[in-house]
């Protein structure tokens, strides 16, 4: 079956010329789904509801998409609405529109809501789509699918996982072998562990001394902190003599730490040479290991995210707020930070929640 990822930006409320709606609804058409329920995640300050919403075509025409809207299941409040207007990508099809699903064919629609609905409220996805057959277009249909109700578990508080810096925060929301659209079907289901994962980076002006000793200009060899009190779990070393090669391999050498309430901290691309142990009792703050480049990488860098397993690529990355840390700028943008460009200078303040991509945060040292 083909493969398709689509992701539309969410569009401003406004009037738009969109098709009238059939009042026959298509015998076959879409099978929507929600793979998992997501939190309400708190972003640079916002609420946001961050998931993916799966989309397979089971009629024998194409169908073009429209529009995508969620509304409340239960009184039709309309909360946020995608459509053509917005930027539209597919990854591994080539053919035809880039809104348009093949019959067979499966979407994956990237979706970041800002939130500020009952977190209890069921919700429900209505798409319109145009059927076309032997290049005519029929009328437009709408359907509704893909319920679900924002997940209700607290949001955990993480510590600094790193000294000093000032780092960056570099996340990749918009790119399409990015964390944020990476998905991993390993186990025989679909997960995304990378949801809401960061590769920390060294930002210009780089304090190596705050960062650890020995540390190098680009990272490498700073220390990586626990950021809460909890177990080692996990401690691979891809390297090491007698490792077999996996896909798991992309994270290198990696700590995972079981958290509270059923998560998982995962901190990978370290350096060989992991000081602490599986079953070992960490406490915050606590040095677990160096930045390094181990594992499918480019440079030094920290990538760090939280998940509802232990599996590395089976599991679902979730939401969590830094209680550490301070903002002192940002990176216009991802070109400016690769470029080695300066970062835009701030007005100090907490983090609030997680960073937006390419904020810049200091750490105490």
């Amino acid at each position: 079956m083909p493969f398709a990822i689509l992701y539309l930006l969410l569009l401003a409320a406004a009037p738009d010329a969109r098709p009238a709606i059939a009042e026959v609804r298509a015998y076959q058409s879409l099978h929507l789904e929600i793979p998992y329920s997501p939190p309400v995640a708190r972003i640079d300050g916002e609420d946001r509801l961050v998931y993916e919403l799966h989309a397979t075509n089971f009629a024998a025409q194409t169908l073009a998409i429209t529009d995508v809207e969620l509304r409340a299941a239960d009184d039709d409040t309309l909360f946020a609405r995608f459509g053509p207007g917005g930027i539209m990508r597919r990854i591994g099809v080539r053919e035809g529109a880039a809104n348009e699903l093949a019959p067979g064919q499966r979407a994956i629609f990237y979706l970041s809501v800002p939130w500020t609905g009952d977190r209890a409220v069921p919700l429900v996805h209505r798409i319109t789509f145009i059927p076309k057959r032997d290049g005519k277009a029929g009328e437009a249909v709408a359907i509704e699918g893909g319920g679900f109700i924002p997940d209700r578990a607290p949001i955990p508080e993480l510590g600094a996982p790193l000294r000093g810096g000032p780092w960056t925060a570099v996340a990749l929301p918009e790119v399409d072998n990015g964390h944020r659209r990476y998905p991993y079907a390993v186990v025989g289901r679909v997960r995304l562990p990378g949801r809401h994962a960061i590769d920390w980076m060294p930002a210009a002006g780089f304090d190596r001394a705050s960062a650890g000793t020995g540390v190098a200009a680009d990272g490498s060899g700073a220390d990586v902190l626990a950021v809460a009190d909890g177990e080692i779990v996990t401690v691979k070393d891809p390297d090491a003599p007698g490792a077999r090669a996996s896909v798991e391999d992309e994270t290198g050498t990696m700590i995972v730490q079981r958290l509270p309430g059923g998560r998982y901290a995962f901190y990978q691309h370290l350096m060989p040479g992991i000081p602490v142990r599986q079953g070992e009792r960490v406490r915050r703050e606590q040095v677990i290991g160096r930045v390094g480049a181990t594992g499918h990488v480019t440079q030094p860098h920290l990538h760090f995210h939280v998940a509802d397993g232990i599996a590395p690529l089976d599991s679902e990355g979730l939401p969590y707020r830094l209680d550490a840390g301070r903002i002192v700028g940002v990176y216009s943008d991802r070109e400016d930070f690769h470029d080695g460009k300066p970062w835009r200078v701030e007005t100090e303040r907490p983090v609030d929640g997680l960073p937006a991509p390419y904020a810049v945060i200091r750490f105490d040292p």
